[in-house]
């Protein structure tokens, strides 16, 4: 294997306006990326990104996770470490000593992104030089010695696939009991595609996914986005290929004081979900845009009934202006999608009324009372477009 790369510099300060630019040509250069030619990177079969900063109590754990991985192919585990101010360099260091063939530290001089921390991840995709990859935090952990093998086993022999993916517990630092975390439950299928990572009806948490090495050394400005996350990037790479999820517990999520999203109020999780929708609509190109509204007319509903179902006391005044602003100005695309797309799904019907195992007879019966304009949009979606009970 050859040397590891250089450091990369932490990213140049952008507008979104340039960001989008340049994501524009990012995906414009990759239209037709599977039949591409070009010398491979040289570099081993799975990158590993492991994103770090002051996780001195778990960054052992979590490189301990990678490096049990029985497998027959070559790893690296890329560190990228945003300046910590613990311990954390000094035991990933030490790792790196035993391990000298596998472990690369890339750590910052300065601290670039401990609120953003999409400032520092961008720097770990800029490392990434194997045929697949996969991402860690230092405070996350895999749970299954053959998560590696048994991903990558399934993207060799399935070439249709972007990314495989499993399920993840949810483990608390404080001892309460862990539980299921991603996928939802409800989505109940193997399968997920960009209209499914799109309106997160499949959502599937970073420590849990393996993906095709797309973008190589060159990730899309857009991951440096403020609202960047696993959701927006699995959106990005749906374009690509569906996402096939595995149902075994392989990983765990690790909820804790110090975790930058762990200690986000529900409110203040939904609004960063709906500005990465707006921005990366924009991002991913209008071809998108009837499932971004989509998403964005289901997303706001469910926020907005939130308190009514007990989720939350009450939302803030402000919240309620922004979610309901973007609900406004999505329907109409929403609607005009609805009326061109050759047929509308039942799947599609529970997802915009927000009731996972409601009948079409029961969704029916609902516009009825509730909506009589939108029974006439669903008499002529049903006479002249067809109402499925598939997928």
């Amino acid at each position: 294997m050859s040397l590891p790369l250089a450091n990369p510099p932490p990213p140049h300060p952008q507008s979104f306006t340039q960001r989008l630019l340049g994501t524009r040509r990012r995906l414009r250069g990759l239209k037709n990326w599977r039949s591409k030619d070009g010398e491979p990177l040289d570099g081993p079969k799975v990158s590993v990104m492991l994103i770090t900063y002051n996780h001195e109590r778990y960054v052992a754990e979590a490189l301990d996770s990678i490096l049990m991985q029985k497998r027959d192919f070559d790893i690296e585990i890329n560190v990228i470490d945003d300046a910590s101010t613990d311990k954390t360099q000094e035991i990933v260091r030490n790792y790196e000593l035993q391990y000298p063939s596998i472990i690369n530290c890339y750590f910052n001089a300065r601290n670039v992104g401990h609120i953003r921390t999409q400032l520092n991840t961008i720097r770990g995709f800029q490392t990434l030089r194997g045929e697949y990859f996969a991402l860690l935090e230092g405070d996350d952990y895999w749970t299954d010695e053959n998560k590696l093998s048994d991903q990558v086993s399934f993207l060799d022999t399935n070439k249709s696939f972007i990314a495989c993916a499993h399920w993840t517990n949810k483990v608390y630092d404080d001892g309460r009991p862990s539980e299921h975390f991603l996928p939802f439950k409800a989505f109940g299928r193997d399968i997920a595609t960009m209209q499914d990572l799109v309106r997160m009806a499949g959502v599937f948490h970073l420590s849990s996914i393996v993906y095709r090495n797309v973008f190589e050394l060159a990730p899309p400005p857009a991951f440096a986005d403020p609202y960047s996350c696993e959701v927006t990037i699995n959106m990005t790479y749906g374009m690509f290929g569906d996402f096939y999820c595995m149902d075994r517990y392989m990983s765990a999520y690790r909820v804790h004081e110090q975790g930058v999203f762990s200690g986000r109020s529900l409110e203040q999780h939904w609004l960063f979900h709906l500005h990465g929708f707006r921005h990366f609509a924009l991002y991913l190109g209008s071809a998108h845009w009837d499932i971004f509204a989509g998403a964005v007319v289901g997303f706001s509903r469910y926020v907005l009934s939130a308190p009514k179902r007990g989720e939350v006391a009450h939302l803030t005044w402000k919240a309620k202006f922004i979610f309901w602003g973007h609900l406004i100005a999505a329907a109409p695309f929403f609607i005009y999608a609805a009326l061109k797309r050759p047929r509308i799904t039942l799947p599609q019907l529970r997802f915009a009324f927000q009731r996972p195992e409601i009948s079409l007879q029961q969704l029916k019966d609902r516009m009825v009372k509730k909506w009589p304009t939108v029974l006439v949009v669903y008499h002529r979606l049903k006479g002249s477009r067809d109402v499925r009970h598939g997928d």
